[in-house]
């Protein structure tokens, strides 16, 4: 039993430097307005036999336009994405568990010319994230915490919509992308001197995307891989009988250019800086509600785009069974 541990450990780390060595040198997102669930994918380790679930509301406003870093204000175009999350997770044992991502997606697109307003809504059912977990490390045994993991994401969304004269959207304006992803993510966090409910993470997720082989019916179309980087520090504070943990986090997003039947898309990809100041409220024992807002600091796009203005997520945790009490809940997105 032991062997096969080291075995599945070893795998595991391997598959998560593959993906990561693969991104090519024009990777990206289907926009800075997709649905965010690599982002949002992975729990904190848990005991044996413990499931962890959380219900989040994620708004996405996008009104600053850019060429490269520089803004282009003229105010004629707003992009909304609202996201609907529930997220799952069973710690089979102590090193093995499951997780789980779905979401249902609201988006809207307006573009004002000529005092003419042109406005698209699409909503549906989006993708979904599944991801097996190896714990390499405990917080509770050794104040440190370490997990791989590697999963597909599941094209669950339609990405086949159309608009009041029949014709099919753009991908950007779809629920789901219509290909099956691989997903890689590591996170490793250490409690910090003699304060044990402060914890210091890093959490790295890597996106290689497959291909939708029936884009408007005829072509293909392929979104761009992306890797993301978050650093953190939060602690528990309480005031009353009430436990607050306030966190501060820092969410680094590279993500090259979309292909067009093998062709690169102009005006996609870049890279983004956004700082994430959250609040999370322990109402319970097992329960916890978290506020994050997050605010751009610097973002650099390729070719002219419009990027996010402002991010914010409400959510509900909680867990079933036993959890480990001497850990501060870091939430980001």
């Amino acid at each position: 039993m032991v062997i096969m541990r080291y075995i599945l450990r070893y795998l595991v780390l391997s598959a998560g430097v593959l993906i990561s060595g693969t991104l090519p040198a024009y990777s990206q997102t289907c926009c800075s307005g997709g649905v965010p669930l690599s982002g949002n994918i992975g729990f904190e380790g848990a005991r044996r036999g413990t499931l962890q679930m959380e219900v989040s509301y994620d708004l996405n406003y996008l009104a600053t336009l850019k060429t490269g870093a520089e803004i282009y204000e003229d105010g004629t175009r707003q992009r909304t994405t609202q996201s609907l999350l529930l997220k799952a997770g069973y710690s089979i044992n102590d090193w093995f568990a499951i997780d789980a991502l779905f979401s249902y997606v609201f988006q809207e697109r307006k573009i004002t010319f000529d005092e003419e307003i042109n406005q698209v809504r699409t909503s549906g059912l989006g993708d979904a994230v599944l991801m097996a977990k190896f714990i390499l490390l405990s917080m509770a045994e050794t104040g440190s915490e370490v997990q791989l993991g590697i999963g597909p994401k599941l094209p669950l969304g339609r990405s086949d919509l159309t608009n009041n004269q029949g014709i099919t959207l753009n991908a950007d304006l779809q629920p789901g992308s219509g290909s099956w992803d691989a997903i890689s993510w590591g996170y490793f966090a250490r409690q910090l001197g003699r304060r044990p409910t402060m914890v210091a993470s890093l959490r790295v997720v890597g996106r290689l995307n497959g291909v939708n082989k029936d884009y408007l019916g005829s072509q293909t179309y392929k979104f761009g891989n992306s890797v993301q980087l978050y650093a953190g520090i939060g602690d528990q504070l309480v005031w009353g009988n009430q436990v607050f943990a306030p966190s501060l986090s820092i969410r680094y997003r590279y993500a090259g250019g979309d292909q067009i039947s093998g062709q690169l898309l102009e005006n996609t990809g870049g890279q983004w800086i956004n700082i994430l100041p959250a609040l999370s409220w322990h109402v319970g024992p097992n329960s916890i509600l978290h506020v994050i807002p997050e605010i751009p600091l610097y973002s650099q796009v390729g070719g002219t785009q419009l990027t996010p203005s402002f991010r914010l997520q409400i959510g509900f945790y909680h867990s079933f069974g036993r959890i480990n009490k001497n850990k501060s809940k870091i939430y980001q997105l």
